[in-house]
């Protein structure tokens, strides 16, 4: 009987994967978004086989520890870069098939450690893996290119919980090899999830929610708590003690950031209400990537749902652990989903809101609901009641692939989605800012100035969308040039803005090529306005690089050479390193391009060095030879 239901739900659960394909297929002929392109544009540098690909991971930037995993398979694909974002997304895709396959291993594990009938172990696995890959909030992680960070973690996440649950059952008969699989579940798994993205540390916390629930019961060796210490609180201590010893840089992140901390504490509860909202489609509206205009939370009662948000999370949280013994898969789904956003969503100064965000921690929430609307659905006597339940379970199991298609489908159309999206959100900066550059790449530069335009009144803080407009008059004759005087003002006081970095580069390239009339004393006051000015005081490092392009556009290599340096003064980098011993070179300062040289190869550490070692010592023989026949 087990063997023919496994057969029936399995066949069942094949065809949700050919459906998720599907849905999905259209969506994939986006283009790359947002976060994509500075995340990956390293890939243009892969040209040196296995060598190249170690430098573009070594060098990745999007967190400390670079997610080097991730980086690693973006680098594989580096021959698709930046011209067929179908591939990347493809792969995408093929990463949430897998992950959707393992959520149905991983409930199938729940429910028959919980002694459900097969039967009932089977349909929660399906309904709960179906929903969790046919959910609209799921398409801005696939079809968000970059986001396979995300997808890779909770890939190698559920992959460790499932380790964890064999060789959790395995202790009470074969401790050596349950001791073993548990071990493995944190210790490789747990690896391989935070080297793709930083959530992975978050397994230790899920495992804990486990054992707070679903494996309460299940008997436990003596020296279980010494294992538990080492392997799952002390990672959280190291991680709380990683947050101490870096409140500094903590605190720093909030300096680019339209609210505080504290305000930011405050808004996260009102967030994961929404969050949970869309998760049970009480919501099914504003699907995307741009969230930056959400309303900040300024105290308790400002807004009101603020205090209402908070007492709502608290009082769910309290029941989950008070009565996990009785309503354990209630507590666990609850439990399951606040641990996975004690990073993302708590005191770190990330963005308020991304959907992404929900990617693993909304199983919890749709398994607790799956499993509870089964257990109402069988309190029902009546057979009518039966139907209409039936009836209705039916029409919204339905609703999460049509709101999925339509999503896709708006991904597969990047001009009717930018347009909703900078329509959905005049209030967000960085939907307008997509807005501008969109239509720019597509050479409607009129409907991108008045996106611009738009942006600095509505943005007055701001200083990209000045430079957005100057970028665009240099693009095209028939959008004037802003202000110049105005612009300078504006970037003496104007809060830091990522893009300014991007645009800049981009307004000395059409500056060398020719395309641009602004002289080379008012690029001077623009970058020494925005160099000095004290909202970019942690962002010098690379304005002043930029300004190093800039004399270096003007063939002024000694006024470059000294910007660069200003730059290596506040951060240290490899690029820039070599970029400045070129630029000596081009100036003839032969013997000053040799010390600086020996001296760059004196601070690289040992990764470093085994990267560029022979890349200096053949610069180093060309050097020689140049140096041999500029003196003959």
């Amino acid at each position: 009987m087990s063997k023919k239901y496994f057969i029936i739900y399995g066949g069942l659960f094949y065809l949700v994967l050919i459906s998720t394909i599907w849905i999905y297929w259209y969506g994939l002929q986006g283009i790359f978004i947002f976060d994509d392109i500075p995340n990956l544009q390293g890939l243009n540098n892969i040209d040196e086989g296995f060598n190249g690909i170690i430098q573009f991971i070594s060098e990745g930037r999007a967190s400390r520890i670079g997610r080097p995993i991730s980086l690693f398979t973006f680098a594989l694909q580096a021959d698709g870069w930046p011209f067929t974002p179908w591939d990347f997304k493809y792969v995408n895709l093929m990463i949430h098939l897998l992950n959707g396959c393992l959520i149905f291993l991983f409930i199938l594990i729940l429910t028959r450690l919980i002694a459900l009938p097969e039967k009932r172990c089977l349909l929660l696995a399906l309904l709960t893996s179906s929903i969790w890959l046919l959910h609209p909030l799921q398409v801005s992680t696939v079809l968000y290119v970059v986001q396979r960070m995300t997808q890779l973690s909770t890939l190698f996440t559920l992959i460790g919980l499932i380790l964890y649950i064999y060789g959790r059952q395995l202790l009470p008969s074969k401790q050596k090899s349950g001791l073993f699989w548990i071990s493995i579940s944190v210790g490789l798994c747990g690896i391989l999830a935070t080297l793709s993205k930083e959530n992975g540390i978050l397994l230790v916390l899920y495992i804990i929610v486990l054992e707070l629930t679903v494996l309460q019961n299940i008997p436990k060796p003596r020296w279980f708590s010494v294992w538990t210490s080492v392997f799952l609180y002390f990672p959280l201590i190291l991680l709380c003690f990683y947050f101490a010893i870096n409140i500094g840089n903590l605190l720093q992140a909030y300096e680019i950031r339209e609210f505080t901390m504290v305000e930011r504490l405050l808004t996260q509860p009102r967030i994961l209400i929404d969050y949970i909202a869309k998760v049970l489609l009480f919501r099914i509206d504003n699907f995307g990537l741009f969230h930056d205009d959400f309303l900040i939370s300024h105290n308790l009662l400002k807004p009101i749902t603020t205090l209402l948000s908070v007492v709502f999370l608290g009082i769910i949280f309290i029941i989950s652990i008070l009565l996990r013994n009785k309503w354990t898969i209630l507590s666990f789904g609850i439990l399951f989903f606040l641990a996975g956003h004690v990073l993302e969503s708590s005191f770190i100064g990330l963005m308020l809101y991304f959907e992404h965000r929900n990617y693993l921690p909304m199983l919890g929430i749709i398994f607790a609901t799956v499993y509870m609307f089964i257990k109402l659905f069988d309190c029902l006597i009546n057979p009518f009641l039966q139907k209409i339940t039936f009836s209705v379970s039916l029409l919204l199991l339905l609703l999460f692939p049509l709101l999925t298609w339509s999503q896709t489908d708006l991904w597969s159309k990047p001009l009717k989605q930018t347009v909703l999206w900078t329509q959905q959100h005049p209030n967000s900066p960085i939907a307008q800012s997509h807005g501008i550059v969109f239509f720019q790449n597509i050479g409607q530069y009129e409907i991108a100035a008045k996106y611009a335009k738009h942006m600095i009144k509505k943005f007055p803080q701001f200083n990209a969308p000045y430079l957005y407009l100057i970028e665009l008059a240099c693009s095209s004759k028939q959008i004037n040039m802003p202000n110049i005087a105005t612009v300078i003002k504006n970037a003496k006081t104007s809060k830091y803005d990522p893009a300014t970095l991007n645009l800049l580069i981009s307004i000395t390239e059409k500056r060398k090529k020719g395309y641009c009339s602004i002289d080379s004393i008012i690029m001077n006051e623009l970058f020494n306005a925005l160099i000095n000015n004290p909202n970019n005081i942690f962002h010098q490092a690379h304005l002043y690089a930029r300004y190093a392009l800039f004399h270096l556009s003007e063939k002024n290599y000694k006024l470059a050479i000294k910007a660069g340096n200003q730059a290596l003064l506040l951060e240290n980098s490899i690029y820039l390193r070599l970029e400045i011993i070129s630029w000596l070179v081009a100036d003839k300062q032969f013997d000053k391009a040799m010390i600086f040289l020996e001296k760059t190869k004196k601070q690289l550490d040992p990764i470093k060095f085994n990267l560029y070692y022979k890349k200096l010592d053949i610069f180093k023989i060309q050097i020689q030879k140049m140096q041999k026949s500029y003196r003959t």
